[in-house]
C-alpha cells in the first residue's frame, strides 16, 4: 500500500467517524432539556428518544413503570423532540377545557393523502372547528335512535350463533372472532350501508395490523421527509378501497332520489343532511361525554366548556361537507367504531366470565328491565340498564383502547404552578391508562369492580381521572 492510499483511507475513516459522530450529536442535541429544567423522565436515546422500550415490552408496561417512578408530570422525547406527560387531574382540567384555546390540536397527522388529512381527528384550527360544528348533530342521541334498528338486526344474527355454538358438543367458540365479525357488521352497514365480504374484510383489517414501526417513524421522522417519500400511517390502498365504495354511494344517493329516501338513516346519510349549528349545542355534545366519563358539571365546569366554544362556529360560508370531507368521517367512523368496540365486547365478556357473581347480577337487571318493556329492546330502554352501563365503564377503565391521548400548545404555556414551560408547537400526553390504574384513585386498580360506577360512588371517582372518550370540546374522535 503506497503512502497516499494510506492517508486516503485515513482521511475517508475520518470523514466517515466525523459525520458520525455530527449525527449523533444532531441526534441529541435536544436529550437534556427536561434535565437542565428539573424535570424527571426516562432516559432517551439517539434516533428513538424515549420509544426504545417500547420495541422490548407493551406500551401500557412502559407507561405504568414511568408514571411510577417520575410521578405525575415527567419529560418524553419524539426523537431528539422534547414532549410532557401530564397525570395531575386539575392540570389535565385546565389543558383540556380551561385552556382549550392553547391546546385546540391533536399531534399533526404526517399524511398528504387527501382523506386521511380529512379526518376530524387530523383537523386543526379553523378548520376542525367548522367540520366539527357541521357533524356534531350527527351524535346526538336522536340521531343515534335511527340506527339503533340496524345495530339491533346485526346483534339478531350474533344471537343465533352463540345459541348455536352452545348447542354443540363442546360449545367453544372464539369471541374475539365472533365479536370482531359482529362489529365489522355494524360498522360496515352504519358507515356505508354496505354488507361486508370478503374484500372489505382484507381492507378492514390492513387498518388495524399496521406495524409498530409505521407509527414510530410517524413520531420521529421529520414531516417533510415523510411527505416526500408519501409515507402515511394507514395504508393507502385500504384507504383508497374505502373512499371508492364511499363515493359510489354518494353519487347513487344524488342520483337516485327514491334510493336516497328509501335508504336506512345510516351515518353516511346523517352526514349528507349535516348543516352546521351553534355552540350551545356543541355544548350539549360535550356534557354527554363527561355524563358518560362520570363527571358531574358543575356551574363553573359549564361555563369554561362555554367558553372553550366561543368563536367555535366560524362564519364560513360552507355549512355543509364537501364530498371528500364525507368520504374521511365515514372512513374514520368506521376505523375507530371497529376495532375499539371488537375489543370492548370481548375484555367485557372476559370481566364477566371471571365474576360470575357480577354476571348474575347483570343477568338479572336486563330480565327485569326488559320485563317492564314486554320483554322488547329499544334505545331508550337499554338506557335504564345502569349496572349494565356501570359494567362497561369498569371494563373501560380496566382495558380502554386509548392509552394516552396528546394535544399541542399553540403558544407558550405554564403549567399550573409548577413552572414548567410549554413551548409552542409542544406535545403534551395524557396518560389514561396510568390513571385508570392509579390506586390513589383507584383501589384495587386491577380488579374488576362495575359498582365503582353506580350512581351511589360516583362522587368518589376524582374528576378527569376516568378518561375513556377523553374530556372537553375535542373529545372522543373529535
Amino acid at each position: 500500500m503506497t503512502f497516499d492510499s494510506f492517508e486516503l483511507i485515513k482521511c475517508l475513516v475520518l470523514i466517515i467517524v466525523g459525520c458520525i459522530l455530527a449525527l449523533y450529536f444532531y441526534l441529541t442535541r435536544n436529550h437534556r432539556y427536561w434535565e437542565k429544567r428539573g424535570v424527571p423522565g426516562p432516559r432517551p436515546w439517539p434516533f428513538f428518544g424515549t420509544y426504545l422500550q417500547q420495541f422490548f415490552k407493551p406500551f401500557p408496561e412502559t407507561e405504568m413503570e414511568w408514571y411510577n417512578d417520575y410521578g405525575k408530570i415527567y419529560g418524553i422525547y419524539d426523537g431528539s423532540k422534547p414532549g410532557i406527560i401530564v397525570g395531575d387531574p386539575d392540570l389535565i382540567k385546565q389543558i383540556m377545557v380551561k385552556d382549550f384555546h392553547v391546546f385546540t390540536n391533536r399531534r399533526p397527522v404526517k399524511t398528504t393523502h387527501t382523506i386521511m388529512s380529512k379526518f376530524l381527528s387530523s383537523l386543526v384550527g379553523e378548520e376542525w372547528k367548522r367540520v366539527r360544528s357541521i357533524i356534531t348533530p350527527t351524535f346526538t342521541s336522536s340521531k343515534m335512535k335511527k340506527i339503533f334498528q340496524i345495530m339491533k338486526n346485526s346483534s339478531d344474527t350474533i344471537l343465533e350463533k352463540l345459541e348455536r355454538a352452545a348447542l354443540q358438543k363442546n360449545g367453544d367458540i372464539d369471541l374475539k372472532e365472533l365479536y370482531g365479525c359482529y362489529t365489522m357488521n355494524v360498522t360496515a352497514k352504519c358507515a356505508f350501508a354496505t354488507e361486508p365480504d370478503i374484500n372489505f374484510v382484507k381492507h378492514a383489517t390492513k387498518l388495524f395490523t399496521f406495524p409498530f414501526w409505521r407509527k414510530f417513524l410517524d413520531y420521529t421522522v421529520p414531516m417533510r421527509l415523510l411527505d416526500s417519500l408519501k409515507f402515511t400511517v394507514l395504508p393507502s390502498d385500504a384507504m383508497d378501497f374505502f373512499r371508492s365504495i364511499t363515493a359510489n354511494l354518494i353519487h347513487q344517493r344524488l342520483m337516485t332520489v327514491q334510493s336516497h329516501h328509501s335508504c336506512d338513516h345510516d351515518f353516511l346519510d346523517l352526514l349528507m343532511n349535516a348543516r352546521r349549528v351553534d355552540s350551545v349545542e356543541i355544548s350539549q355534545s360535550i356534557k354527554d361525554i363527561d355524563d358518560a366519563s362520570f363527571r358531574q358539571q358543575t356551574d363553573d365546569d359549564q361555563n369554561q366548556n362555554q367558553n372553550a366554544l366561543t368563536g367555535l362556529v366560524t362564519q364560513d360560508v360552507s355549512k355543509t361537507l364537501d364530498q371528500n370531507e364525507i368520504l374521511a368521517q365515514s372512513v374514520l367512523f368506521f376505523s375507530v367504531g371497529f376495532e375499539t368496540s371488537s375489543q370492548l365486547l370481548t375484555y367485557c365478556t372476559y370481566c364477566l366470565a371471571l365474576n360470575p357473581d357480577c354476571q348474575e347480577t347483570l343477568y338479572d337487571e336486563i330480565e327485569k328491565t326488559l320485563g317492564m318493556n314486554h320483554g322488547r329492546i329499544d334505545y331508550d330502554i337499554v338506557l335504564k340498564m345502569v349496572y349494565l352501563d356501570a359494567v362497561i365503564s369498569e371494563t373501560l377503565r380496566l382495558y380502554n383502547p386509548v392509552l394516552r391521548m396528546e394535544r399541542q400548545a399553540s403558544e407558550d404555556y405554564t403549567l399550573g404552578n409548577t413552572n414548567i414551560v410549554i413551548r409552542k408547537g409542544m406535545i403534551v400526553g395524557i396518560p389514561v391508562w396510568a390513571l385508570h390504574h392509579d390506586p390513589q384513585y383507584y383501589p384495587e386498580p386491577y380488579a374488576f369492580k362495575p359498582e365503582r360506577f353506580l350512581m351511589e360512588n360516583r362522587e368518589q371517582i376524582v374528576p378527569y381521572t376516568y378518561l375513556p372518550f377523553g374530556a372537553g370540546p375535542r373529545s372522543c374522535t373529535l
